[in-house]
């Protein structure tokens, strides 16, 4: 093998072209359509489906099972993809093998009719969503040099938007059915993964379909690995304080309009959700690019991060005030600001502070941790807050004190500005 397929420093990031930045955007905005519609329509309606009195404990097991695989394994992943030996380069056969995965794995969430079945087909959901999810992370440290990430990053923010809003209209409005709303997903989802796939052109790694270096290179690379920095674990602690923040805002978002709200119009709770979601996308998608650019001109992004936190806060406040849907709409309008500039902002603070390019892979997948543990936390506290009989009150001000804290927790990085 040539030694240059084992090179252990990867090569400076060269421009990234425009055609790499929509593809790579693309598949991102795929593993969102698969996921957001999940968390905040589909699971939260099957809980309801499979035991109405017991739907906040089911999706709380649904959720903490679920983002405890999504944790390991989008580590799992990170860290495969930076020792993949392969000529198709290190991260697009997980991107395959994980978007084909998941397509597959929509099927048996549909299918599930018990608690035990549902959360079986969510462990297998995340299990192939984060093989192909860590992988994508790994291409912005990889392939974009650091004076274009806060415009890539905006690129890649309107990910989530984007996903949330189709998968809010295919799920809660357009498709009524099952077995079509779960189909279109993912059909989308593989649809969306092709540009990647095509147009990423990773160096060769290696002259076979998918090999990894062995034992004995692992142990020196784990040797060689940098210790945790300070700016990386302070930009880790910012970004799980606000996630927790965002997933309480998202995952009990349906059942606060079932329990409190009353829809105009007559319209479904799920309706009315997402319409809401369509509202807030629009505006996430636009503050994420302006807050992107505005970034890269001013060369800054702690500013950015911290005003989404504060912002959340403000967001999560409202939701806490009042049931009134005019309340929650412009809760959600100011929900959309924050989490457009932290999507954007925040992926390119963690690439900055990264510990090691060599271990690029690794290391987004632990930064990654701190996306998942808010869905461990978030659907337990929250479960027990609703039926220790405080009610969306006290769930809501405890998402806004840990957005606050999150947005101030990143003014301990020093490395980036």
């Amino acid at each position: 093998m040539s030694s240059a397929f084992l090179a252990d420093v990867p090569p400076r990031p060269q421009a990234a072209s425009a055609g790499f930045i929509a593809a790579l955007a693309v598949a991102q905005v795929g593993a969102f359509l698969s996921f957001m519609p999940l968390l905040t329509i589909l699971a939260p309606l099957k809980a309801s489906a499979i035991d109405p009195g017991q739907k906040a404990w089911i999706l709380a097991q649904v959720s903490f099972w679920g983002a405890l695989t999504a944790g390991a394994s989008n580590i799992l992943a990170g860290a495969l993809s930076d020792r993949t030996r392969s000529r198709f380069g290190r991260r697009r056969p997980w991107i395959a093998l994980g978007a084909a995965g998941t397509a597959g794995s929509y099927f048996a969430i549909m299918m599930a009719g018990t608690t035990g079945g549902l959360v079986a087909s969510v462990l297998l959901f995340q299990l192939c969503l984060n093989l192909m999810f860590g992988p994508l992370l790994a291409l912005l440290a990889d392939r974009v040099p650091t004076a274009q990430r806060g415009r890539a990053a905006a690129f890649i923010g309107l990910a989530p938007p984007a996903g949330a809003m189709a998968g809010a209209l295919l799920a809660g409005m357009a498709l009524p059915q099952d077995g079509v709303r779960y189909g279109a997903i993912a059909a989308l989802l593989l649809a969306s993964a092709l540009p990647i796939l095509l147009l990423a052109r990773e160096a060769p790694t290696g002259p076979g379909l998918l090999q990894l270096s062995g034992p004995p290179r692992l142990k020196r690379r784990a040797a060689a690995a940098p210790p945790m920095t300070r700016d990386f674990a302070a930009a880790w602690a910012s970004r799980l304080l606000i996630q927790t923040a965002i997933t309480i805002v998202t995952l009990f978002a349906l059942f606060n309009i079932q329990d409190r709200v009353a829809p105009p119009g007559g319209l479904a709770p799920e309706a009315l959700l997402a319409l809401l979601v369509v509202g807030s996308s629009l505006v996430q998608a636009i503050a994420g690019l302006a807050g992107g650019f505005l970034s890269d001109h001013l060369a800054r992004r702690k500013p950015f991060v911290l005003a989404a936190g504060l912002l959340t806060a403000v967001a999560s406040l409202a939701l806490a005030f009042g049931p009134d849907w005019r309340l929650m709409a412009l809760a959600f309008a100011v929900f959309g600001v924050s989490y457009g500039l932290f999507q954007a902002l925040d992926a390119a603070l963690i690439t900055e502070v990264l510990p090691s390019a060599r271990d690029a892979g690794a290391y987004l997948g632990l930064s990654n941790l701190a996306n998942t543990l808010p869905q461990m936390i978030a659907p337990l506290a929250g479960a027990a807050l609703l039926e220790a009989a405080h009610g969306y009150a006290w769930l809501y001000a405890a998402a806004a004190a840990a957005a606050a804290a999150g947005g101030l927790a990143v003014l301990a990085v020093r490395r980036a500005r």
